[in-house]
């Protein structure tokens, strides 16, 4: 299936599970679309023991890693604005930059929250094991 822009839908992800929830159900669809794609990039960008191990890397220039996330998500912004002046991209979607945008958000946060001592063992107990 394309887009009206001649992008290729990317495979479906798995269903969202029916909630009764006040949202849109397409976002919930999006979202639980972004939890695959992470899963997915993780197993070639990050580690066994670290999903964010890449993201960590601007650390060795200085750079805290949530700042590092939003380095990324920034170069995303910026093919974003090409599509919207050009109408075209040449490597990869808008929709993927999107989905590439909205990703490196929420690592950005992650690590913003780790960076300011926020406990997620606390609220994900037994589901965290970075180390």
């Amino acid at each position: 299936m394309q887009s009206d822009h001649g992008e290729n839908y990317p495979q479906q992800p798995n269903p969202v599970p029916q909630v009764d929830r006040p949202g849109d159900p397409r976002f919930h669809y999006e979202l639980a679309s972004l939890g695959d794609l992470h899963d997915k990039k993780q197993i070639d960008y990050g580690t066994d023991n670290d999903p964010f191990a890449n993201v960590r890397g601007s650390q060795d220039w200085g750079i805290p890693p949530w700042v590092g996330a939003m380095v990324r998500a920034n170069d995303k912004v910026k093919r974003l604005q090409n599509f919207a002046r050009k109408g075209s991209l040449a490597n990869e979607s808008a929709e993927d930059s999107f989905d590439d945008l909205a990703v490196y958000a929420m690592i950005g946060k992650v690590l913003y929250r780790e960076e300011s001592g926020f406990d997620y063992a606390a609220v994900l107990p037994n589901q965290i094991h970075i180390g």
